[in-house]
């Protein structure tokens, strides 16, 4: 009965050890598929904006336009900005657009 009593503390004690780590790669995961998920608009809104800088140089600086990232109704607005801290050094940063912001849209080309 004591050996019975041994080998069941035990096994509860590996399966509490197993749920332990298996739990803690869910959530691992779990947070980095979130901040794939999060990252993505974002990146996409950086690299609409680095191929416009492709076409000419922004006309102000800091320059702020948005962009409309995916298909409805999963759409997310974007704000994108231009800035040069040197001639021809460009930083293109991209955050979600946040109510009352409505910067206008980005152009096809600068001019």
């Amino acid at each position: 009965m004591l050996l019975v009593l041994v080998f069941i503390a035990l096994s509860f004690s590996f399966f509490a050890m197993a749920h332990h780590q298996l739990d803690a790669a869910l959530r691992l995961e779990t947070v980095r598929v979130r901040q794939e998920d999060r990252d993505q608009g974002s990146v996409q809104a950086v690299a609409r904006g680095l191929t416009l800088l492709e076409t000419s140089l922004p006309p102000t600086n800091p320059y702020v336009c948005s962009v409309t990232i995916g298909t409805p109704p999963d759409e997310k607005q974007y704000t994108v900005t231009f800035s040069s801290s040197a001639e021809n050094v460009w930083t293109v940063h991209a955050t979600p657009t946040e109510w009352p912001d409505n910067p206008p849209p980005m152009p096809d080309l600068f001019p």
